[in-house]
């Protein structure tokens, strides 16, 4: 027993030490807080000295009994606070106040070293005082239980049950001792365990009364955790228990009764502990007994968010829509239903919940005007809204298995969709914080979905343009060899009989068979990357230059002495170069001038296409002019051409410049690098020097 006592009273000290830390890391200066943490201090020193006087068997009566009244004193001292500024039991709590401090006193007067102090010390005196305090306890405790409003009992009502616990414990030890002149062994031995067990109901008062400014709080997956472990506890000592009394009178069938007994009890808790049931309606118990709101918004929130955006490949957001919302109210299935083009709430996603996958809600119906227009949690198992028949649910959706609420899903003043939920593991009434909890689950739930939704339109729509763009790229190729075609077909009557005619003919009919073959490649995404070989630059200018002779102005070409070569594609950079120039001779109208000039420098080379058109501002030039299918043209054009070239010049590694003016003219220079010459270049500038 010695053992026993030490160990139960050190619990005890543990626990009380835990306490005071939690509530002096939360307290916020009020003078409540103060004395509760003073009371929890006092006794975390009492349980450490009692544990020590056990230990050490050789300290007095009265150091033993002092600190038994000193921890009276706190606690009454913080009992006559809760009373505030009433004046009820006044002379009571005085009086309380005044007898533990004579109680104190007469405990420190053997210490006073008077022979008549030690001849008059009587141990008695001090038992009928402790027990008087715990009596006053408990008087005062009554009181304050029948001057608070009910609606508050709850936030008292775990520091009630601690100390009237504590203190009525207390009067059958102090009974106990007066009647046989000895405390009783066993009674003192649990002592200290039962105070151990009533500390953290300290803890849940300091949390539900803000007031105290004591800002402590309780996990719920602590609490639930720690009360999951001790009614196991709990359920093993009664399965022990009952086996022991099981083989004591069970005869020769006892052991065996005995061991089939506990197997099959282990056998029941494994089945509870597993049953998503049960740990639901503990959760509801733990959350409705022992905190001031039934939800954990933090943890709601966090897995809210974590469900909705994790990235599980093998689950589509409806799906985790669905689930998310359920978890807030712990329900094991749900459907979301989303509108459609047709303005109808459609199946988008169902979670253990059967649903017919051709059901079909109007989503004019005046239910769901209201739930969107109101932000109605709808209970399917409770009358319509407002007594209104015409707001009833739909028989559909209250006809599914287990169909417990549905929840509106708004954006913008808009309803998206409606979630349905399945009766919780725990059957229970919606309040207020499930409908707040449920509104905003909603709105985050939508605007997730709604988030989506863009995002799916606008890749479609990305999809769109780049098919559109193609198109234009392509009628813009087919507008060119048109234009060549129709060229022929106007000169052939003339000259269909000059040979020289013919040959230029074929040889522009095999130019656009060449491109027009390409073009069909690119729709059947069979094209090659066009590979860039070394181009002589006066080839491909010649060659624009040709294509362009039949429009007026003609274009003066100068060029330098020495060859330019570059790396390119020598088709796609003609095209560049005729759409330049047939763009300079437009701006330059008939009369004018259109001028094409090359020249090198710094291992580039630049090709100017100049014209003394009507010249183009600054802000055209930055905002409009390589804008794609924006064009000046009207329906001769196509608003491509300038955005193609630039582009095809910077695949290239060069630059396309725009220096113009009103009224002065247009000057495009396109900057290229230079490519290395070749052996074969080498060769013939050396023969031409050896000439």
């Amino acid at each position: 027993m010695h053992v026993i006592i030490i160990g139960s009273y050190l619990a005890a000290a543990a626990m009380f030490l835990v306490a005071t830390v939690l509530l002096a890391v939360g307290w916020r200066g009020q003078r409540i807080g103060a004395l509760l943490i003073l009371a929890t201090t006092v006794s975390l020193l009492w349980a450490t000295f009692v544990a020590y006087a056990e230990w050490r068997q050789t300290l007095a009566t009265h150091w033993l009994l002092l600190a038994e009244v000193l921890r009276y004193g706190a606690w009454l001292v913080f009992v006559s606070a809760l009373f505030s500024a009433t004046r009820a039991l006044r002379g009571l709590r005085t009086a309380a106040q005044g007898l533990w401090v004579l109680l104190a006193l007469y405990c420190l007067w053997p210490t006073s070293g008077l022979a008549a102090a030690q001849m008059s010390f009587r141990v008695d005196v001090l038992l009928v005082g402790v027990l008087l305090l715990a009596l006053i306890g408990v008087v005062l405790l009554e009181q304050i239980l029948r001057n608070t409003d009910p609606e508050r009992r709850w936030a008292l009502k775990f520091l009630l049950i601690a100390l009237v616990g504590m203190f009525a414990y207390d009067i059958f030890v102090y009974s106990y001792a007066i009647l046989y002149h000895q405390f009783n062994p066993s009674a003192w031995a649990a002592r200290g365990f039962v105070n151990a067990l009533l500390a953290p109901l300290l803890l849940v008062a300091a949390a539900r009364n803000r007031k105290w400014s004591l800002d402590v709080g309780v996990s719920r997956q602590m609490v639930f955790y720690s009360t999951s472990l001790l009614v196991v506890a709990c359920y093993i000592i009664a399965i022990a228990a009952g086996g022991y009394y099981v083989r004591m009178y069970g005869g020769d069938w006892g052991r065996v009764a005995e061991i089939a007994f506990v197997c099959l009890a282990l056998l029941l808790v494994l089945m509870i502990a597993s049953s998503g049931q049960a740990r639901s309606r503990l959760k509801a118990f733990l959350h409705k007994n022992f905190f001031s709101f039934r939800h954990d918004y933090r943890e709601q929130w966090l897995r809210l968010t974590a469900t909705l955006a994790a990235s599980d490949s093998d689950t589509e957001l409806p799906l985790r829509a669905v689930r998310a919302m359920a978890q807030t109210m712990d329900s094991p299935a749900g459907a979301l239903f989303t509108r459609d083009e047709s303005d109808n709430f459609v199946l988008q996603a169902d979670w253990n919940m059967p649903v017919p996958a051709d059901l079909k809600l109007a989503a004019t119906a005046p239910v769901f005007e209201f739930m969107c227009e109101r932000r109605w949690i709808y209970d399917l198992g409770s009358p319509p809204p407002l007594s209104d028949r015409r707001l009833r649910a739909p028989a559909a959706l209250s006809a599914l298995p287990h169909a417990w609420l549905l929840v509106p899903l708004v954006l913008e003043d808009r309803l998206i969709g409606l979630v349905v939920l399945a009766h919780a593991r725990a059957r229970r009434a919606v309040d207020w914080e499930d409908i707040d909890l449920l509104r905003t689950a909603g709105s985050q739930i939508a605007g997730t979905l709604m988030q989506a939704i863009n995002a799916r339109d606008l890749a479609e729509a990305r999809q769109f343009e780049g098919f559109n763009r193609l198109t234009a790229f392509l009628m813009h190729d087919l507008k060119n060899v048109a234009a060549q075609q129709s060229l022929l077909l106007q000169n052939a009557p003339r000259h269909k009989h000059n040979p020289a005619f013919v040959d230029d003919m074929l040889a522009t009919v095999d130019n656009s068979v060449h491109r027009i073959t390409r073009l069909l490649d690119q729709l059947r995404g069979e094209s090659k990357p066009t590979a860039r070989g070394r181009v002589r630059l006066s080839t491909v200018i010649d060659k624009a230059l040709d294509e362009c002779r039949t429009h007026l102005p003609m274009p003066g070409c100068q060029l330098p002495a020495n060859e330019s070569w570059v790396r390119a594609d020598a088709e796609q950079l003609t095209t560049v170069l005729v759409h330049l120039i047939r763009n300079a001779q437009d701006a330059a109208t008939i009369g004018g001038h259109v001028t094409l000039r090359l020249k090198q420098a710094d291992g580039q080379v630049a090709i100017d296409i100049a014209d003394d058109g009507k010249g183009m501002d600054d802000e055209f030039i930055r905002h409009r002019l390589f804008k794609p299918f924006f064009t000046t043209k009207g329906s001769r054009g196509m608003g491509i051409g300038a955005y193609q070239a630039r582009e095809y010049v910077r695949l290239l590694g060069g630059a396309l410049y725009v220096d113009s003016m009103p009224g002065h003219g247009t000057v495009f220079t396109i900057m290229l690098p230079l490519a290395k010459p070749a052996a074969d270049d080498c060769t013939i500038d050396k023969l031409k020097v050896a000439s």
